[in-house]
């Protein structure tokens, strides 16, 4: 959940009147009555919640319920009560700066009072739409894809809406699955906005992107560029993206990232050659990536991020070439029983990741990559005492030699000293015995003595409590 902060919150108590001075008499408080609540979304600044109450009893736990869109978590804010009036609103806002939710996304809020020693009580749900209100957006609707702009004529929207309807269809004949739930598309003409709506984390180079959790996709397309011949790549492969997260939904594990990018781009465009020759340069120098390095995030730095694209490309063309397009579609609906990498691709193809790679990189004609960042330390030295003892040979054979540094150490005085562990365990024999001896004797002596009860006590009083003695550190 987004940053929070709250704007200003006033609250009322209500104290029972005694009726004829009598506690048993006194009038019973009412839970408290909820009005009708409303939520106001402002883009790049956030949401803001009231909820009309009365009825309020004086320690109520006031808290706010929050629930985004394509989050299976709800966020709790408790909400401090200050001054009070008989009847009130409650206020919060939920701060949504430049790239804390995506445009669209949809945010119901309930208030949850809990008076004290009570029950909480739910009010009524408020839901809001973030929108991206900057501009005036025109919407075009299909029989999935909602396409929405804001600049450019109404061909413009609709020629985009065409292209990703045929997208969309591709993509779950492809996968075999069914789309019903909308999609909705977001062309941004201009660059500055499109960036404020992904976020000050976004990179320079991304041109679009989906955000499968809420069914949303954000592109920037200036209208003259529709008939571009890179608008019929980049609107089917974010849809691409949909549909496979659809197809391998699950709570447990999500395929890796270059089979997701690789497919949507072999999809949408095929393994290009330009693609291939990047692939093919970073083979011959030594600059391959292995694909375990692309399993979570692609690298920052452009010339990586190209080759990461490159050869995720490259590696679904391998598969489909030698295993086939069935073989890929199985491997990829595999993911949805949230099965681990390994055993997808094992039950898929026959052999496991690392088994795939290798034969990857036997196709390319290359080596294994080697790998960067973090490495296994090696062995550090044993401490004295620590090595391994010697196995004795069996009876009538002839013991090998062992290396000094896996023999015990021998006593002083000694050829061929004890194993370590045999000294331990004849300490450890000894104090026992030595222990038990003592324990005997202490308990004849008891036996001997009378019975008697312990004499009395004076109760100990407790310290005086000084300036520091507050329970916690001075």
């Amino acid at each position: 959940m987004r940053t929070q902060r709250v704007l200003g919150v006033a609250a009322a108590a209500l104290v029972a009147i005694g009726l004829a001075g009598s506690p048993a008499a006194a009038a019973p408080l009412r839970g408290p009555s909820f009005g009708t609540p409303t939520a106001t979304s402002s883009f790049l600044s956030g949401i803001t919640f009231v909820q009309p109450v009365a009825l309020f009893v004086e320690g109520t736990v006031v808290e706010v319920v929050i629930d985004e869109q394509g989050s299976s978590t709800s966020f709790v804010a408790i909400v401090p009560v200050a001054a009070a009036s008989l009847n009130f609103e409650l206020t919060y806002e939920l701060v949504l700066p430049s790239g804390a939710a995506v445009p669209g996304t949809t945010f119901t809020a309930r208030w949850r009072l809990t008076p004290p020693g009570g029950e909480p009580v739910l009010g009524p749900a408020v839901t809001a739409q973030y929108l991206d209100d900057r501009f005036d957006w025109q919407t075009a609707r299909g029989e999935i894809v909602r396409m929405h702009w804001y600049d450019g004529s109404a061909q413009f929207g609709r020629q985009a809406l065409d292209i990703a309807e045929a997208g969309v269809e591709d993509a779950a004949a492809l996968l075999g699955v069914e789309e019903r739930e909308p999609i909705d598309f977001y062309l941004y003409a201009d660059v500055e906005p499109f960036y404020d709506a992904l976020g000050p984390a976004s990179r320079e180079n991304v041109g679009g992107v989906a955000y499968p959790e809420v069914r949303t996709m954000l592109a920037q397309i200036e209208p003259g560029a529709i008939n571009a011949s890179w608008i019929r790549t980049v609107i089917p492969h974010e849809l691409m993206h949909i549909v496979f997260a659809n197809a391998v939904e699950n709570p447990y594990h999500f395929p890796p990232k270059w089979l997701n990018e690789g497919l949507a781009v072999f999809e949408s465009e095929g393994y290009r050659s330009d693609r291939q020759g990047d692939v093919e340069a970073a083979a011959s120098e030594g600059r391959l990536l292995p694909l375990s390095a692309l399993v979570g995030q692609f690298p920052t730095s452009f010339d990586r991020f190209v080759l990461a694209y490159a050869e995720s490309v490259s590696a679904v063309d391998y598969l489909v070439r030698t295993y086939g397009r069935d073989e890929l579609v199985g491997l990829i609906r595999s993911y949805a029983d949230g099965v681990s990498d390994d055993a997808a691709f094992t039950a898929a193809l026959g052999v496991d990741v690392e088994g795939f790679q290798a034969g990857w990189l036997a196709d390319l004609g290359a080596s294994a990559p080697e790998a960067f960042g973090p490495q296994p330390a090696p062995p550090g030295p044993l401490p004295p005492g620590w090595e391994v003892a010697p196995t004795p040979a069996p009876s009538g054979a002839a013991a090998s030699p062992t290396p000094a540094a896996t023999r015990a150490p021998a006593p002083s005085g000694s050829e061929q000293g004890a194993p370590l562990a045999a000294v331990v365990a004849i300490a450890a024999l000894i104090v026992f015995l030595v222990g038990a001896v003592l324990l005997m004797g202490r308990l004849r002596t008891q036996a001997s003595r009378p019975t008697a009860e312990p004499p009395a006590q004076p109760p100990v009083e407790p310290p005086a409590k000084g300036p520091d003695d507050e329970g916690g550190p001075p």
